[in-house]
């Protein structure tokens, strides 16, 4: 009988804590051997974290440094990317190149994907 309780307990803590929609991580990840630059415009899902400060100009830009073989938290996001995403106009300045996404579709297909084409979770943009 004990053992029966104690099994309806587990389940039921486990139904109380499960969420419908995860949270995921959305960052950008600089493997091209060198300093990048990015200069995104943002939405309201930016969110760096609370240990980092940022100011936004009066277009709501940013620039910030990712160092190599760094990674730059840019917000979270809770189920699809395609809502949540942090930044609307992207350019990453690497060291022989720029990259330009300029609207949110660009800006997705930047995103890592599957094997199937689908996004990666937790969300990272990997520039090599």
């Amino acid at each position: 009988m004990k053992t029966k309780f104690n099994i309806i307990i587990v389940i039921l803590i486990g139904l109380l804590t499960q969420s419908c929609d995860p949270s995921y991580s959305v960052s950008i990840k600089n493997n091209s051997g060198a300093e990048i630059i990015v200069d995104a415009k943002l939405t309201e899902y930016f969110d760096p974290g609370l240990t980092t400060t940022f100011i936004a100009d009066e277009n709501n830009r940013l620039q910030f440094k990712v160092e190599n073989g760094h990674e730059f938290h840019c917000g979270y996001t809770i189920g699809g990317l395609k809502d949540d995403l942090p930044f609307t106009d992207l350019r990453i300045y690497i060291v022989n190149d720029t990259v330009i996404a300029r609207n949110r579709n660009e800006v997705l297909n930047l995103f890592d994907k599957n094997w199937l084409g689908n996004l990666k979770t937790p969300y990272t943009l990997t520039v090599e």
